[in-house]
Parts: structure tokens; sequence; C-alpha cells
């Protein structure tokens, strides 16, 4: 007699309770349980932190394009993959980065922006990256990252929650 599999559900995000914090899961402890106060104490920055960091980073990659001497060789890499016209498009590109980064990172217009940067990002691994060969892992956690914040938005501690709207 076959025995039958049983489908459980899993959960993407942590439990949490009707104002939104985190409560550890039920289910699991922590493996050094004094800690769990401060887990619960930081879990609202946790997710900020890292779109901040993540902005705030690609922000200076657009800064180096736009305000240094960066923009060329991305002009040059769109002539050789034949995008055209490749000028614009390194505009464009130098653009989201560096705004569309400190969009992110303050939480404003969150979910377009990291849409448009993750387009960017998976054009870049596939366009360039794959095909190169190597070097392909920090293109992945990036893709990861805005992945992420696409799915999640500003979150709680976001301009888009103090306006009260997000796309």
């Amino acid at each position: 007699m076959e025995k039958k599999r049983r489908i459980v559900p899993v959960m993407l995000d942590p439990p949490s309770t009707s104002e939104g914090r985190f409560e550890m899961d039920k289910k699991t402890s922590p493996v050094l349980p004094v800690l769990t106060p401060v887990y619960t104490a930081l879990e609202p920055f946790g997710y900020a932190v890292m779109r901040l960091a993540s902005g705030v980073i690609m922000a200076t990659f657009g800064w180096g394009k736009l305000f240094g001497n960066g923009m060329a060789r991305d002009i040059e890499l769109f002539h050789r993959l034949g995008l055209e016209p490749a000028e614009l498009l390194g505009r464009f590109t130098s653009s989201l980065e560096f705004y569309g980064g400190l969009s992110i990172a303050i939480g404003l217009l969150t979910r377009p922006i990291a849409a448009m940067l993750l387009g960017e990002l998976l054009a870049i691994l596939v366009m360039v990256i794959i095909p190169r060969g190597s070097g392909y892992q920090l293109t992945v956690v990036w893709v990861g990252v805005f992945f992420l914040i696409l799915v999640h938005g500003g979150g709680r501690i976001s301009v888009d929650r103090l306006l009260g709207r997000e796309i």
C-alpha cells in the first residue's frame, strides 16, 4: 500500500501580529534564546537597512557614470552589443542607477524602481556576464536583492509608507 504524501504550506514571510511586528515562530526556538529580545527589537529595522544599503551602493555606481568618467565605458559596451541609441541608453541606465538607487534607499516608488533595476541587472547578466563565462556571483546577489525589494515594496520604514501609497 502506497503512503500518501501530505502537502504542507510554506510561509514566505515571518509570522506577525496584527501590528505587523515580528514574533518568533513557536515551532522553532533560537539557538541562543537570550537573544530573542534583541531580534524582536531590531526586526523592524532589518529590511530597511538592507534596502538603504542596497540603494546607496547602487547610487554610487550611477554617480561614477553620471559625474565621473564611467559612462563612456557603458556607451562603448552598448555599441558592441548592438544596443542603440547607445548614448541615450547609457544616460538612462546611469540615471536609473543613481536616482533609482537613492529612491530605493529612502523607499520612494520602491516597486517600480526595483523592477527597472532588476530588469537592468538581468540584461547585464544575460547579455554580458554569462557570455563572458565568469564573475556572475555578485550580479546574482544583486538580482536577488532587487527581486526581494520588488516583491516586498518599501516596507514599514519608507517614504511609500509615510505617503500611504505604494504601487
